[in-house]
């Protein structure tokens, strides 16, 4: 080092006489700036200026005095896929690919022993899934947003999501559509009401994918709905617990709101309900009883009649171990030669029916309905097999 000791000391003190001096200026420019709100302001505009000089460029986008909403077809953006879609009564529901239901039999379907499969169908991703439930609730759910499983593997339980979903609710009809803007739904329950209601009530609504809507009322908890079904100008017959029947035009049921109640459908006596309730767009029906006895009736031996009439009886009255009808419907397997009607809706066309009808005790029995005779009004029918009429029916379906 060539420095001499004394310039260094020098050096060393005129810099921190520097830096004091320094300090002392942004020390009184800070006291300033806080002390003063106009020199804050005056200090901000000099910075912004600065930031505007060094970084700014002319604006892109244009102000205009009304604002345009750009609204986005979000079916646009679903790629449409072919698959198919199954629903249980249970309440399990999903979509299968084509591979997998294809690999598969239709009684391979996974699901709980004590479950039904009501609704299977080939569809597409940009359809619409509605279900009618027993409670008077619909579910609605896009075809692309079910959740993909494999047929021989259980479905998602619509509890899963739909917060209101009750633990005795089942799903008594579904089906796929493609518009919201037609069709009309007819309903009727337990103990005698019915309405007529428009699909267009069921446009998906806002909080779809956590809850259901209403699409009928039921009184109390004794109630509920045991039919549910597109209709046109169709008639429809009822057929009670106890034995009797009636057949009214659906244009005496007014058209109403999905929340609205219905009219009275039938007059029940005391203590009978509606067991049945169906289009009447075939040329006869079956009716099984409790003990087993089943016949088929021509629907014109139930004349047309008004709304709200208490009907014929379809069941001979007896004193010892009386009949009580168990289950009743349209017989479809004579109307593949039936005239078509525009104005009611076209009854499905099958060349065998099947009922398979289950004991209390287990023992099971099929019977094509297409092959029993026409029975009178009033008869009781004839018995499956006597077992069945000694053990009574436990459950019974059509296959």
């Amino acid at each position: 080092m060539t420095l001499q000791l004394y310039r260094l000391t020098n050096t060393d003190i005129v810099t921190l006489q520097e830096e004091e001096a320094d300090l002392r200026q942004k020390i009184a420019e800070l006291a300033a700036i806080i002390g003063d709100e106009r020199t804050m302001y005056n200090v901000m505009k000099r910075e912004l200026r600065d930031i505007k000089k060094t970084f700014g460029n002319a604006r892109r986008s244009e102000l205009q005095a009304q604002a345009v909403t750009i609204e986005i077809d979000t079916a646009s953006l679903i790629v449409e896929e072919e698959t198919f879609v199954s629903v249980t009564r249970g309440g399990y529901i999903k979509r299968t690919s084509l591979r997998s239901f294809n690999a598969s039999t239709i009684d391979e379907i996974g699901k709980r022993d004590d479950d039904e499969l009501i609704f299977y169908a080939q569809t597409k991703t940009t359809q619409h899934l509605l279900m009618f439930t027993t409670l008077g609730n619909v579910i609605y759910r896009p075809v692309h947003e079910l959740t993909d499983i494999r047929w021989k593997d259980i479905g998602e339980h619509l509890s899963q999501t739909i917060t209101n979903f009750a633990t005795d609710e089942e799903v008594l009809y579904a089906e796929i559509v493609d518009t919201f803007e037609t069709g009309t739904y007819f309903a009727v329950t337990k103990l005698g009401q019915i309405k007529r209601v428009e699909r267009k009530e069921f446009t998906p609504w806002r909080t779809y994918k956590s809850k259901s809507v209403k699409y009928a009322k039921i009184k109390d908890d004794s109630d509920s709905i045991i039919a549910v079904s597109p209709i046109l100008m169709d008639d429809v017959l009822l057929v009670t617990h106890n034995g009797y029947a009636l057949r009214f035009n659906i244009e005496e049921v007014p058209v109403v709101g999905a929340k609205a109640a219905g009219v009275k459908a039938i007059n029940l006596k005391d203590g009978d309900v509606v067991q049945a309730a169906f289009i009447a767009n075939t040329k006869s029906f079956y009716i099984l009883t409790q003990r087993g006895s089943v016949k088929r009736t021509a629907i014109d031996d139930i004349p047309l009649a008004k709304r709200a009439g208490r009907g014929l009886q379809v069941l001979r009255e007896l004193k010892s171990k009386p009949h009580r009808i168990f289950m009743a419907g349209p017989v479809f397997a004579e109307n593949s030669g039936a005239e078509l009607d525009l104005f009611a809706t076209e009854p499905v066309k099958s060349e065998e029916q099947i009922l398979l009808v289950t004991s209390k005790t287990g023992d099971t029995k099929e019977i094509n309905l297409s092959d029993l005779g026409i029975s009178e009004r009033t008869s009781n029918g004839s018995f499956i097999s006597d077992t069945i009429s000694d053990q009574e029916v436990f459950a019974a379906k059509i296959k």
